[in-house]
């Protein structure tokens, strides 16, 4: 880690800063998406995420870095001037809000910025995080819900309150499934939250992806669909076909486009999160064991195919109580890699092989 340096940022300029790095405000308002950086307590940018500073003011900033950190600086705003048009027609209708839009679009970063603009006004804002590939509120394979309570730099930083397990990186084996299990979050989240953004995937470009793109979009009901994308061929057939009120938004021109290894290298920091101090958890048979895409169908666990496989551990309710780790299974008995120390009423086995590190090695080949 490099000695913190000082770096005056000018008003109406932004700083791109990849992590992994620390920034305080020592003077001035600086903002990262509508959240303020502190001047009191240092904001973690994360290794892999590249976030933007915006000077409110003239600002005098405080910055730390590590290996791998780098940082640039553009004369505007990155924010697009139609995000907040699209945040003071959200804060007036408020309701539920689906975002949806390519790979690499933004839709983060959207999401955060409108989640943060809406708690400028009364009222609790609630995010569902239905990306299943590139999760933030949740560990990968799973989608999460949590309501927003304070301001933040990213979705990363929102702490789930309910998740449901998937099992794969992908919603293309089982789209249904994410499509139940992403309603049943917003019918939750509803509940309690005046304003709902639901976050999705960027499978998009083919017509099994639009497909479920638009029955998803018809169970969540929303009373605005946000499409947001580099280019109207990607998003125009999607939201010719939407029956609710619609707002096409542009992708900010400094997105990052991010690289398969680099969005491989985001799920696996994302598994250890959540399962970096594990411990060992043995799983009898008095738990169910059943596949991701096999809910019905209850299977006996051999050692050989399940090992090394990531899991989802769920209570009566289904919910998850946390990701596992397949680590061996010994006389019918699974031991699982995890965090939580509740005996799971399902366990359910996913399609995601992971190394003892927790890096992604492989596919399941169960079935």
């Amino acid at each position: 880690m490099t000695k913190p340096v000082t770096f005056d940022l000018e008003q109406g300029h932004t700083l791109l800063l990849k992590g992994p790095a620390w920034i305080r405000a020592k003077r001035g308002d600086a903002q990262c998406l509508g959240a303020r950086i502190q001047s009191d307590d240092w904001t973690i940018i994360e290794e892999w995420r590249q976030e933007p500073i915006y000077g409110a003011d003239n600002t005098v900033l405080e910055i730390r870095r590590s290996s791998g950190s780098s940082w640039s600086v553009v004369r505007e705003s990155t924010v697009p001037t139609a995000w907040n048009e699209a945040a003071q027609v959200l804060q007036r209708q408020r309701g539920v809000c689906i975002i949806i839009g390519e790979v690499d679009s933004g839709k983060s970063s959207l999401c955060t910025f409108l989640a943060n603009k809406c708690l400028e006004d009364p009222g609790k804002v609630g995010v569902v995080d239905a990306d299943v590939g590139q999760a933030d509120i949740g560990p990968p394979t799973t989608i999460s819900s949590s309501v927003v309570q304070a301001p933040i730099i990213g979705l990363h930083k929102a702490a789930a309150e309910i998740s449901f397990f998937v099992g794969d990186t992908s919603p293309s084996f089982v789209p249904d499934k994410v499509v139940t299990l992403a309603t049943r979050l917003k019918k939750q989240m509803t509940r309690s939250a005046d304003i709902v953004l639901v976050n999705t995937d960027g499978w998009l470009a083919e017509f099994n992806a639009l497909r479920h793109k638009q029955l998803l979009i018809e169970e969540i009901q929303p009373d605005l669909v946000i499409g947001l994308s580099r280019t109207d061929e990607v998003i125009d057939p999607l939201l010719e076909r939407v029956k609710f009120a619609s707002l096409k938004l542009p992708s900010s021109t400094f997105a990052r486009v991010r690289s398969k290894e680099e969005r491989k290298k985001v799920r696996e920091a994302g598994y250890r999160r959540f399962l970096q101090g594990s411990h060992k958890l043995g799983i009898s048979l008095e738990a169910r064991v059943r596949m991701f895409d096999q809910l019905e169908q209850t299977v006996l666990p051999e050692n050989r195919r399940f090992r090394g496989l990531v899991a989802g551990l769920l209570d009566q309710n289904e919910e998850l109580l946390s990701i596992g780790r397949i680590n061996h299974v010994d006389g019918g008995k699974v031991v699982v890699e995890t965090k939580t120390i509740e005996k799971p009423t399902i366990l359910e086995v996913g399609n995601i092989a992971l190394s003892s590190k927790y890096d992604e090695v492989g596919y399941g080949t169960l079935h």
